[in-house]
């Protein structure tokens, strides 16, 4: 597992340096759904993000992202599960493709796939490494505009947060909606 891992962040950052310039960066926000272990203590996610993209790929781009989420509680006086004490903050580190079925200037929508690191920090003594895995698809708007650079991303997300972890960490996934503002590095779009 770690081999492959490996490979994919390997393969990744190659492809960022054969990119001749033609990146763009974004800043995102969203919201979350938590779901599996987390639903009856909190119902909001809270998550920002960062994000770098490698666009020279037609139907091919690398995108690294951190984000950071933050769960609040429900409001209530009682946990309905005395399992989950600490509601999570979460930091994923995570380089995802983005696959566009049709040509992206055309029609813009992609799919996305993606996997890292986790760190899940709490008032537990649970261990806070874990490895991410992420479903997303998503559409981009403004981006084949003549006039401008800069195009917004939609899209809508499944993440679990912490597919490989700690036994005793409860299992931290949920549905979220983003909306990034991105920007081009250079190069062309």
């Amino acid at each position: 597992m770690k081999k492959l891992f490996l490979s994919v962040i390997l393969t990744l950052l190659v492809m960022t340096q054969l990119a001749n310039a033609q990146s763009f960066a974004g800043l995102g926000l969203g919201a979350a759904m938590p779901q599996t272990q987390y639903p009856e203590q909190s119902t909001l996610g809270l998550h920002g993000e960062l994000q770098y993209g490698v666009n020279r790929f037609c139907n091919m781009w690398p995108v690294f992202t951190v984000n950071y989420g933050h769960y609040g509680p429900i409001d209530s006086l009682e946990y309905t599960s005395p399992r989950i004490y600490s509601l999570p903050n979460v930091v994923n580190v995570q380089a995802n493709v983005r696959w566009f079925p049709w040509d992206a200037p055309n029609i813009p929508f992609y799919l996305s796939m993606g996997t890292g690191l986790s760190i899940i920090t709490g008032d537990d003594e649970e261990g806070k490494i874990g490895m991410p895995g992420t479903l997303e698809a998503g559409y981009l708007f403004n981006f084949d505009n003549p006039c401008c650079d800069w195009f917004v991303t939609l899209s809508a997300r499944y993440t679990a947060n912490n597919m490989l972890r700690d036994l005793d960490r409860p299992h931290l996934s949920g549905l979220s909606g983003m909306i990034h503002f991105n920007f081009p590095l250079g190069g062309a779009k």
